[in-house]
């Protein structure tokens, strides 16, 4: 776990037991094994003694001649904004200020205080869940260049630290609140569980570190049968991989993914084989805004842009609408033809109703020269436009009908005649 000598540790410390006595080890071993400790403290501001806290770790990184960062944000308003608990923004926030500064001081190693007790805890509540090996085998002790060396080390040995070299610690008073599952559990559940055996931590722990071993095993069997580097695989290899390694191909490719795969549930990838394995084309949306699409054999995995806003009425000039611009101009002289890059549409069905909306897959559009109306979806892949593509694609309403989609063309009704007057529509992208 340890840099080179001459490197830099940049140690997380809320100020807290267990932070406190890494802080404190790492800097008992600087001198010996030459490398330089630095701390920084997220302040979330979500209790009335979080400044208490920030000011006490300033004074013990002050007495351990230490180098000390303080980075602060507003969880609580973050938390509502993205649509997610405050634990879970917390920690975003968290480790993000974390890698900003070991990027700002060039440190290799980041060192967070997650011991033996947090190991089980973690065991237990992804085993509630019903996670597989990957969620068994609890917390990583290295994980790129975060490290955690207490992990092995219970929280008697971590007190027993504290009590022989003197060192005070701060409490956090959210730890005492049975409103988080976590705190439930420790508070209520483990001691139980001790009841009916003593050393279940140490136990679980154990288990955890065995599950790892054999989970890293799979994962490198299952990497044999992916390409070296993408997020491509013919779905080919899937078939012929094993069945229980399957899945662990597509775990594999996830991480390759610029979002990674936060939030992807088991049954997340359950979907992404079955529509690789069933032979057809289709896509399938992941969170994070990723998907998987199946297109001639081949399994692509993917971040998607985002999606098109809702429908906006357009007006004469230039509008903006998402990443588009659209340019409506009224004709009303010369030769109506059509141009390969807009859309053309018959003034008086307009009535000043012209809205540009997401393309609705379901509805239907009757072409010039077809025998019928038929589906916007059936038309765009008839023409090879893929899903990724068909959900950045604009349509044109006029009052709730559907008059033209960008790609395909307008609806003969909405179709300017040999005389009078027309709107063109054109568009481009935001670069």
């Amino acid at each position: 776990m340890l840099p080179r000598r001459g490197g830099t540790i940049l140690c997380a410390v809320s100020g807290g037991r267990d932070s406190v006595c890494l802080l404190h080890y790492l800097c008992s071993l600087r001198e010996k094994c030459g490398f330089t400790v630095a701390a920084a403290h997220y302040n979330h501001q979500m209790r009335p003694t979080a400044q208490r806290d920030q000011d006490f770790v300033a004074e013990l990184c002050r007495s351990l001649e230490v180098p000390f960062y303080v980075g602060t944000g507003d969880v609580y308003g973050i938390a509502r904004q993205r649509g997610l608990g405050v634990e879970e923004t917390g920690r975003i926030l968290r480790y993000a200020y974390l890698d900003e500064v070991a990027d700002r001081i060039g440190a290799e190693r980041i060192a967070t205080a997650h011991h033996q007790d947090d190991q089980a805890e973690t065991v237990l509540l992804n085993l509630l869940r019903g996670t597989g090996p990957e969620g068994l085998r609890g917390i990583p002790a290295v994980r790129g260049r975060l490290i955690r060396p207490l992990l092995d080390t219970g929280r008697e040995e971590i007190e027993a630290y504290l009590v022989q070299h003197g060192l005070d610690h701060v409490e956090d008073e959210t730890n005492e609140s049975v409103a988080f599952a976590r705190n439930r559990l420790r508070k209520n559940v483990m001691p139980e569980l001790e009841k009916i055996h003593p050393a279940m931590r140490c136990n679980i722990a154990r288990a955890a570190a065995i599950v790892g071993r054999e989970d890293r095993f799979l994962n490198e069997l299952a990497a044999e049968y992916l390409p070296p580097e993408g997020t491509e695989l013919d779905c080919a290899a899937l078939r012929r991989a094993p069945e229980v390694l399957r899945p662990r191909m597509v775990r594999l490719l996830l991480d390759r993914l610029a979002v990674g795969k936060k939030d992807m549930t088991a049954a997340h990838v359950e979907a992404v084989v079955a529509l690789a394995l069933a032979g057809r084309g289709g896509m399938v949306s992941l969170p994070g805004g990723a998907a998987a699409v199946c297109r001639q054999g081949r399994l692509q995995l993917m971040v998607l842009e985002p999606e098109l806003p809702e429908g906006k009425p357009l007006s004469v000039g230039e509008n903006r609408w998402g990443p588009w611009y659209i340019r409506v101009e009224i004709k009303n002289s010369g030769e109506i033809l059509q141009k390969k890059d807009a859309i053309l549409l018959k003034c008086d069905m307009i009535n000043q109703s012209l809205v540009v909306v997401p393309c609705p897959d379901r509805q239907r559009l009757t072409l010039p020269g077809s025998r019928g109306s038929r589906s916007v979806k059936r038309l765009l892949s008839e023409r090879g436009v893929p899903p990724e593509v068909r959900r950045q694609t604009p349509a044109f309403r006029v009052d709730d009908r559907l008059a033209a989609v960008w790609g395909l063309g307008t609806d003969v009704d909405f179709m300017p005649g040999g005389i009078g007057s027309w709107v063109e529509i054109t568009l481009y992208r935001k670069k």
